[in-house]
């Protein structure tokens, strides 16, 4: 969902019934200098949110990594080589994740720039 529809006019309205109390039109000058001011506070609150769960993402994901790759040592020196194959490619996938969620928290901290 695109950010501009998870703060709407109307969620705008609810938390400002004064607003509609006065009957202010959308499209006027106070409308927008509001509403814009609004939108920007509620999404930098909300990227931080996002930016917060991607750390929490990658720091598992690292955990978990970590944990594996000591396994798959220990298993190399036991001499399980089909179960060290089954491991390289847990880490693999593993790794794959972090760089993704390393790319959404690079996103998240360029589109929070952008808001404050």
């Amino acid at each position: 969902m695109a950010l501009n529809q998870k703060y709407t006019w109307h969620d705008f309205l609810k938390e400002h019934p004064e607003m509609r109390e006065k009957k202010i039109k959308r499209n006027s000058n106070e409308a927008k200098k509001a509403f814009d001011s609004a939108f920007k506070k509620h999404i930098a609150g909300y990227l931080n949110t996002r930016i917060e769960k991607m750390d929490r993402l990658i720091a598992r994901s690292t955990e978990k990594r970590n944990t594996l790759q000591t396994t798959a040592k220990e298993t190399r020196q036991a001499g399980r080589k089909e179960r060290v194959k089954e491991l390289d490619k847990q880490i693999a996938k593993t790794d794959i994740a972090i760089a993704r969620h390393n790319r959404q928290q690079q996103r998240n901290n360029n589109l929070a720039k952008e808001f404050k």
